[in-house]
């Protein structure tokens, strides 16, 4: 027997209803777990599914919900997969219910080319999932806001288990994106404590691909708490000291590159242009009222569009050209989050623009208060879809994002 975990995430409030998770989701979770198996193991169908569910009461927010998988050997010719559901508070495991599956494969050779550890680590395995096909965008990679949105999520998953009710506030995020991942890609994010000190922590998390073996991205979090550092620490070596799976054999996080003085100011620059209007709705809220990661990046990766068509990149002239673009790296600064109803603006400006790269940013706004609620650097590149390599910048691009630099910085 063979034993993992194939999906692994928090509970949103689209997921229950009347404290009890949906059948949707439920469907949709062990669905997820399926592909997740189907990637890493490559084994071709399915046979025999049969499923079993029994009802259990959700009593508080964002509990850990996960998939336990065990692989069996029937015979010679047949696997036998065991998904079971799990919902967990952190302190009461609850099973929600378990499919099970057949494939038409041999145990020893399903197992050869897959490695999964299960030990004790240096690091914590937070999130697995996979690239669902409404997570895409025009170049067929999953977008920016998903990658915020499941390490939010990963993230989540990891306070939840060392903060418990303190208070916290993410106060900084940066991305360093390396390799896309596609439709259907298994997922796991792992999370290393860089630091932790008086009230600040320091997280370094990878997305790795588990069906394909690389690191997609590196995050970086900065994260201010109001408890005692030695308390937090000794929680964090207990939650280390238990056994973990995890498709990730060792933490190695690259060197990121060097941050020169932020470049961009609390304030929009005096030249600054609206790329972006938006209002935050019901669906765009977390359990305690305030927009989430992935609603304040899709606003980011709607204003980079925008900007980009104003400087003649659009959508018509990357098809024409088979030129698509890439943001290589982000770097948050989250100051206060849009509640309900809110209406926001993202202002926009370029820093830099170099050869084959530039930088932009952007600030969002509080319509109603002026207030600045987050803002954003990005270095990005326009590649060559068919060689994928970065390419020169148009003239005709330069001459007119270099009329939006920063002035008043």
């Amino acid at each position: 027997m063979f034993n993992f975990t194939s999906f692994k995430s928090i509970i949103s409030k689209d997921d229950f209803s009347n404290n009890i998770i949906k059948l949707s989701s439920v469907e949709r979770i062990f669905e997820d777990s399926y592909i997740f198996c189907h990637k890493v193991f490559g084994f071709k169908s399915a046979v025999n599914p049969n499923t079993s569910l029994k009802t259990v009461r959700i009593n508080s927010i964002n509990d850990d919900i996960y998939v336990e998988t065990k692989i069996s050997k029937i015979n010679n010719k047949k696997v036998k997969f065991e998904n079971a559901l799990m919902v967990s508070s952190g302190i009461k495991e609850s099973k929600i219910g378990v499919r099970v599956f057949e494939v038409n494969e041999n145990f020893e050779n399903l197992l050869k080319n897959t490695k999964v550890f299960n030990q004790k680590l240096n690091f914590f395995t937070s999130y697995k999932g996979i690239v669902r096909t409404e997570e895409c965008d025009q170049m067929y990679h999953m977008n920016v806001q998903f990658y915020f949105d499941k390490h939010s999520n990963a993230v989540k998953i990891f306070t939840n288990n060392i903060f418990k009710n303190k208070l916290f506030k993410i106060k900084s995020e940066r991305c360093i994106f390396y390799k896309e991942v596609h439709e259907f890609s298994a997922l796991e994010i792992v999370i290393f404590v860089k630091n932790l000190k008086k009230n600040h922590l320091t997280l370094q998390s990878i997305l790795y691909c588990t069906s394909k073996h690389y690191v997609s991205a590196y995050f970086e979090t900065e994260i201010l708490f109001e408890s005692d550092a030695k308390q937090i620490l000794k929680v964090v070596d207990l939650l280390l000291q238990k056994k973990q799976n995890t498709f990730v054999n060792e933490f190695n996080f690259i060197k990121l590159r060097k941050i020169r003085p932020f470049r961009i100011s609390k304030r929009p620059s005096e030249n600054s242009i609206i790329t972006c209007r938006k209002a935050s709705n019901t669906w765009d809220l977390d359990f305690d009222g305030y927009a989430t990661h992935k609603f304040l990046i899709s606003c980011v990766s709607d204003a980079a569009t925008q900007l980009f068509t104003k400087c003649g990149v659009n959508h018509k002239w990357r098809s024409d050209y088979q030129i698509g673009s890439a943001a290589l790296d982000y770097i948050v600064r989250y100051y206060y989050y849009p509640t309900i109803g809110m209406a926001i603006s993202l202002k926009s400006n370029f820093i830099e623009i170099n050869e084959k790269s530039f930088k932009f940013c952007h600030h969002l706004i509080d319509d109603a208060t002026n207030r600045v609620l987050m803002d954003i650097q990005i270095v990005a590149v326009l590649f060559d879809l068919k060689k994928r390599v970065a390419i020169k910048l148009p003239k005709s691009f330069r001459k007119k994002a270099g009329a939006l630099l920063i002035k008043n910085q």
